[in-house]
């Protein structure tokens, strides 16, 4: 893109080269991207009974089998996607999803954020997700030294979906300001993918589980939505749960 410019550069006038070369430069600098990636199929989705079998809380269903799968088919996704930062919900499918994904990243690290928890409303009180070191101790791309937007306690909020949408806001205002114009992915649930989707790309919508979005930035502000849901590289693309 440098190249471009400069080339571009060679054809004006001295009085215009000022003004162009600080609008390039200002539209790479600003320049970011969210990669957004909803956790694959839960245990819970198919065994009501898993409990019998597990420590962690109601709200804090492991992956299935099937949604490791899903999870290994998004490794291969992003094998060759380039990534600064990854920021993922704490609760153990979201950890799961992101540590299969990342499986082809070298010296990748996770940095765990509240922000990007479920609806509040469909959690225990509190969430019932895990303590940050015992998280280090089950995936260890845990980045223990991350400092999360959101307090590890999160604040109450309302009932429905919609209700996580300012503290998703909050969230995503918070990154951008401690990592701007970097490639980011983001780990998530329904709802709070669905605030994404309002807060970047002006509405909201329901994504199907181990599906891909991405907003790019606009140099003059804004994001563009360049894909929503995508769900191209699974091999069975059926019931993924919109909602």
């Amino acid at each position: 893109m440098f190249r471009m410019l400069l080339c571009q550069l060679v054809h004006l006038r001295p009085k215009n080269i000022s003004r162009r070369f600080s609008e390039g430069i200002e539209s790479i600098m600003v320049s970011m991207t969210y990669w957004v990636v909803r956790h694959a199929e839960r245990e819970d989705n198919i065994n009501s009974s898993w409990q019998s079998s597990s420590t962690l809380k109601s709200d804090n269903s492991p992956l299935s089998k099937r949604g490791q799968g899903q999870a290994d088919e998004l490794a291969v996704r992003f094998s060759n996607i380039h990534l600064d930062h990854i920021f993922v919900s704490p609760f153990d499918r979201t950890l799961e999803t992101a540590t299969r994904l990342l499986r082809g990243h070298n010296n990748a690290t996770i940095k765990v954020e509240p922000g990007l928890c479920e609806g509040l409303y469909m959690c225990e009180d509190p969430p019932g997700y895990e303590d940050l070191n015992i998280l280090k101790g089950k995936y260890p791309l845990v980045d223990t030294c991350y400092k999360s937007v959101m307090p590890w306690k999160l604040p109450s909020e309302g009932d429905g979906d919609k209700a996580c949408t300012p503290r998703v806001q909050m969230t995503l205002e918070g990154i951008e300001k401690r990592f701007p114009g970097t490639e980011v992915l983001l780990v998530s649930h329904g709802a709070p993918i669905g605030a994404i989707h309002e807060v970047l790309g002006g509405s909201w919508k329901y994504v199907g589980q181990a599906t891909v979005s991405k907003f790019v930035k606009k140099p003059k502000g804004g994001y563009i939505k360049e894909l929503s849901g995508d769900a191209s590289h699974l091999s069975d693309k059926t019931n993924l749960r919109p909602w």
